[in-house]
């Protein structure tokens, strides 16, 4: 059975009774740390890895609740909600996000698979990519995250990409798909897709993004921040700059 969830930065509080005096606040706190230490010490005991198979395809995850645009109002700008869900494995928290790029999709196509570019994040401490990890598909790479915390986090993420009508020169739709496949029992579920549209403008492309997460850290506050950085990204590399530093 999982635990409640939490944050990856552990809180934790003594009920041992402290005598009154001046140095009583000065004890109380020493006294929450030295607790919150022995619950991270036992936490980082409890948890260990695990794999999770990634079936095969390119299907995206679910329909985005985020409307498309017509013509006069597709700025280069991306539009997000959030909401929770759930299924037989997990309750879960969801964004989905749509946007639009002042290029081609064959130029968006390309310039999106960069395993690095989709790879960097602000909240990750370091990451490695290794490309070319399944050769049933377009593109492919594996990306080992690791974040430096309390209770250090490691994970594994597949992506996949593919092109499902036209071609990969001048696509009319093509398909992302990752998620989580091996690490951190802290994270039950990471997974998303992403799908490049041409629209009745050739030099517009269309984006959908979605992402699910559950796990004792994050949110949706986290998930927005991971995709706005990823269209941010994209927006640079098509206009010929490079991807936002973090802040």
């Amino acid at each position: 059975m999982r635990p409640a969830r939490a944050n990856w930065k552990l809180l934790a509080s003594s009920t041992a009774a402290i005598p009154a005096g001046p140095d009583s606040a000065m004890i109380v706190g020493m006294s929450r740390l030295a607790a919150a230490a022995a619950a991270v010490l036992l936490m980082a005991g409890c948890f260990g890895n695990t794999t999770t198979e990634f079936p095969p395809g390119l299907e995206p995850l679910e329909d985005n609740s985020v409307p498309s645009r017509p013509g006069e109002a597709r700025t280069e700008t991306l539009e997000m909600v959030e909401g929770r869900g759930s299924d037989e494995v997990d309750d879960f928290v969801f964004v989905h996000g749509r946007g639009y790029l002042a290029a081609t999709p064959a130029l968006a196509w390309a310039l999106l698979q960069d395993g690095e570019m989709l790879s960097s994040s602000c909240r990750i401490d370091a990451w490695t990519v290794t490309e070319g990890i399944d050769p049933a598909y377009e593109y492919s790479f594996l990306v080992h995250n690791y974040v430096d915390d309390i209770v250090d986090v490691e994970w594994d993420e597949e992506w996949r990409f593919g092109t499902v009508l036209g071609v990969s020169e001048a696509p009319e739709l093509a398909m992302v798909r990752y998620q989580k496949t091996y690490g951190s029992e802290l994270i039950y579920r990471i997974e998303g897709s992403i799908q490049v549209h041409a629209t009745d403008d050739p030099h517009v492309t269309e984006l959908e993004l979605i992402e699910h997460l559950a796990a004792l850290g994050g949110g949706a506050s986290d998930m927005r921040q991971s995709m706005q950085r990823r269209f941010d990204s994209m927006l640079a590399l098509v206009h010929g700059g490079l991807p936002p530093a973090c802040p």
